[in-house]
């Protein structure tokens, strides 16, 4: 009896961890900036991440900035109306709405959104601002704010700054990705640098994947999770599915998701 009351709590305790992780979608789509390009949704806004929640995706991306009150915000460009983020107070930020006539949303409200949908989820990509070390802080704020909104198991993190890779790795175990260089190739990107730096999870551009095609089973070999962007035509989806990537990043999710379907079915 006492063995079988031992194997029963054993089960109820597994059943009830397993009910508290997120199941998310199963597939390899992540929407870039949420769905915008076919939407009519303005990029990164509140509208953008529920329509690539609703349309299934395995996650969503966003870009967070730190103004200059240290509020966190989703936005891509470093400027809004001509006001630089990092150097200006949220308030005056919110003045100009985006198209639809949200406000810039803060991490919070998005976090508050993303919980309403829990099979999709955030992908954070840490901005690299004007000044490039506060990176590091943009990204010490943004795992705080996950961490005390509870949202950690439906977070991953995009970082382009390695310092703030190395800084945030000491805080938090979610999944963090190294971004590399916007069409340039850096030396830490190489493989193993990569391996060197115990770095287990990439974002690199579409470019550079395709100029190192040899890089791809190198890092799959060792257990690096891959993620590309921006994959937006018909033949990089077929590229990137073909080299059966982990992730892979578009502004097209609906398309990718029918690709992916149509894959399922073979």
């Amino acid at each position: 009896m006492k063995r079988f009351t031992i194997i029963l709590s054993a089960l109820l305790f597994c059943v009830a961890a397993s009910a508290q992780e997120p199941q998310f979608a199963d597939n390899k789509v992540i929407s870039h900036r949420g769905a915008w390009k076919n939407t009519g949704h303005p990029q990164n806004s509140l509208a953008s991440f529920r329509a690539a929640a609703e349309m299934g995706c395995h996650g969503s991306e966003c870009d967070v900035h730190l103004t200059l009150d240290d509020s966190l915000v989703i936005y891509h460009d470093l400027s809004h109306a001509g006001m630089l983020i990092e150097k200006t107070n949220y308030a005056d930020l919110v003045k100009v709405p985006l198209k639809n006539g949200e406000k810039i949303p803060t991490l919070r409200e998005y976090i508050i959104r993303a919980k309403q949908y829990p099979r999709t989820k955030l992908i954070i990509d840490v901005k690299t601002p004007q000044e490039t070390a506060r990176a590091t802080r943009i990204a010490l704020a943004a795992a705080k704010e996950v961490k005390a909104m509870n949202f950690e198991q439906s977070v991953e993190y995009l970082l382009g700054y390695l310092p703030a890779v190395e800084a945030l790795a000491k805080v938090t175990n979610c999944p963090m990705a190294y971004l590399g260089r916007w069409k340039v190739e850096l030396p830490e990107m190489h493989p193993d640098t990569i391996a060197n730096r115990k770095i287990r999870f990439l974002d690199y551009q579409d470019v550079h994947y395709k100029n190192h095609p040899e890089w791809i089973e190198t890092f799959k070999a060792r257990g690096i999770h891959l993620n590309a962007w921006t994959i937006n035509s018909e033949a990089d989806m077929d590229w990137f599915l073909e080299h059966d990537f982990d992730y892979i990043t578009t502004d097209y999710p609906e398309r990718l998701l029918e690709k992916c379907a149509e894959l399922k079915k073979k």
